[in-house]
């Protein structure tokens, strides 16, 4: 068939040479027209091709799912700071959850299962108390963000009814990106989402009645924005209401998001940027009616003094962590936007050195513990590979990296005194110091919630969430965050071939993809020495199709009437195996 489809071909284009009559081209066109309307012409399959996870980033991988293995109440390996800051567990979960959706689109859309199981975990427990008890404290207000230094609201123990954008929006981005990754409604059921204060207060939720809880704020607010801190607006973290709005309208057929987004948009473009650097404001402050930025470092308070001591001091109020986070995910849906801005703060925020390596320019007083992270998150996702991998590179000689058991992450670490303008507490309206030690805190369940370390009072430095960025960035190709927005898995995605029951401990892949065009699955693994032997079980076969097995562009066998089939391969070496369907 082959043969006779490049005969007809060659007929049609060139007429072998000679010249053919009219009337054996129009003959070849049916022909052809008949065979094609039945037949597939064989593409070849280049593994190289494909997206690949790099060998650290893989590393970084099995550093996630090892913690998110851990019991659900387990937060061991979590290092936070009373939850203030970027170093919460609300961001490093989240920034967990993104880093694995991302892995999971980008390079393993085949390999589902344990991804999956992980990011179930990850939420799962982003919804335990104590990751979230701490609005209970922080609801009557932030002393900084008030006009009047004080705290004038009621203290709330429900983590998402009012404000505190800055855990619901996350869980619903979380919940939402799940459902579209694996097309699993789980978090629709009533009653899926429970917030259980003690054995007498509990809150009760499921994935529309978040949504909704998120949109009527922002709907009703006085500017279109939803509250982080008590009458602050991060631009940073409403990124996450409207990409939960995205999957939650693609999945139910809603209109959360197109209802929002421009008006979001529309505010962020003349109250965030500056028309003249291009440069990002920190926050906005409801009340006082402006923005915390580099143009206008004020609070409208007797913090301000402390600020104007800053900026004797030759502070600079710009954040390449705030411009990194906000606009990789603004990418998704003002793509053109966020390129434009791109030059400007490449500019603003880091020098590239001759050697390779590069360095954020000045450090980052709204977000000192990740700004390394998502600045180059947001290199990854406009494709400047040069800012990306100097970065990338610069983290692993200053945070100090760690490989162990085949797990690769950066350990927290903090170094020369600064102050952090996001978290409460780390500036005194008498004078600027560093903020106090904290001593480890029990969870009063016999275990420990999490580390309390220094308040974040250093850089360069680093958290959890800047080890999630790091791997996000490692993760996320040109367009990253765009094409899961834009272009995601539809229903027929499911049903595809796929693999499961990989060997961890035996097994390290580089990409497991189904290339739909070519109907064909490409699965490819490093060598992992002294591994031996291992499994790979391939799933979704259509028993009344035929498929053809090639490991390391040698065909080892066809497989007929199958609807899965068993591969063992040699672990201890490196393989891209094709499974193509005739």
């Amino acid at each position: 068939m082959k043969a006779i489809i490049s005969w007809l071909i060659r007929a049609l284009l060139t007429g072998l040479t000679v010249v053919v009559s009219c009337q054996l081209q129009l003959f070849a066109c049916l022909v052809l027209m008949i065979i094609l309307g039945n037949t597939t012409i064989a593409q070849e399959i280049n593994p190289d091709d494909y997206a690949a996870c790099e060998e650290k980033e893989w590393g970084q991988l099995l550093w996630v799912m090892k913690l998110g293995a851990q019991p659900i109440d387990d937060f061991t390996h979590f290092q936070c700071v009373d939850e203030q800051g970027v170093s919460a567990d609300r961001y490093t979960l989240g920034f967990s959850g993104y880093f694995l959706g991302a892995e999971q689109y980008h390079k393993f859309p085949a390999w589902r299962g344990q991804i999956q199981e992980t990011y179930d975990r990850v939420i799962r427990k982003m919804i335990r108390k104590p990751v979230w008890e701490y609005w209970s404290k922080e609801s009557p207000g932030v002393t900084k963000f008030e006009p009047g230094g004080n705290r004038p609201y009621a203290p709330q123990t429900d983590p998402v009814a009012v404000r505190n954008i800055m855990y619901s929006g996350h869980l619903g981005m979380m919940i939402n990106q799940y459902q579209v990754l694996y097309n699993d409604l789980k978090w629709d059921e009533p009653g899926s989402i429970v917030f259980q204060w003690d054995d007498k207060t509990v809150y009760v939720y499921d994935n529309e009645s978040l949504q909704f809880a998120m949109f009527n704020q922002f709907i009703t607010n006085p500017v279109p924005g939803i509250e982080c801190e008590p009458n602050a607006i991060f631009s940073a973290c409403n990124q996450m209401p409207l990409l939960s709005w995205w999957y939650y309208d693609y999945l139910h057929g809603s209109r959360f998001f197109q209802a929002s987004q421009p008006l979001f948009s529309d505010w962020f473009k003349k109250v965030f940027i500056n028309p003249e650097t291009h440069g990002l404001a920190g926050f906005y402050l409801v009340k006082q009616g402006w923005v915390f930025a580099q143009w206008n470092p004020k609070y409208g308070n007797a913090f301000d003094g402390v600020i104007q001591g800053l900026i004797e001091k030759g502070a600079n109020f710009y954040s390449p962590g705030n411009d990194g986070w906000t606009l990789t995910y603004m990418h998704a849906y003002d793509k053109k936007y966020v390129e434009e801005l791109w030059p400007y703060l490449k500019k603003m925020h880091v020098t590239v050195h001759p050697n390779g390596l590069a360095t954020i320019n000045a450090p980052d007083v709204l977000m000192p513990d990740a700004d390394y992270g998502f600045f180059a998150t947001l290199a990854a996702e406009v494709g400047d590979e040069e800012v990306k991998n100097g970065l990338l590179k610069y983290a692993d000689s200053l945070f100090l990296p760690v490989w162990e058991d085949g797990t690769y992450h950066y350990p927290f670490m903090d170094k020369t005194a600064t102050l952090n303008l996001a978290a409460d507490g780390g500036a005194k309206p008498a004078e600027a110091t560093p903020a106090e030690t904290h001593p480890q805190q029990e969870d009063g369940k016999g275990g420990q919630c999490c580390k309390r370390f220094n308040k974040m009072s250093n850089t360069p430095q680093h958290s959890d969430v800047s080890d999630r960025t790091l791997a996000l960035a490692r993760a996320l190709p040109k367009d990253g965050i765009y094409l899961m927005y834009n272009k995601p898995f539809d229903k027929t995605h499911f049903t595809e071939p796929a693999i499961t029951g990989v060997d961890l401990t035996k097994l390290i892949l580089k990409r497991a993809i189904y290339d739909r065009n070519k109907q064909g699955l490409i699965i490819s693994t490093y060598a992992k020495p002294e591994a031996g032997k291992t499994t790979i079980q391939i799933i979704n076969l259509d028993k009344s199709k035929s498929y053809t097995l090639s490991v390391n562009r040698k065909t080892t066998r066809e497989i007929t009437g199958q609807d899965q089939h068993t591969l063992t391969i040699d672990a201890s070496k490196a393989h891209d195996i094709i499974l193509k369907e005739k």
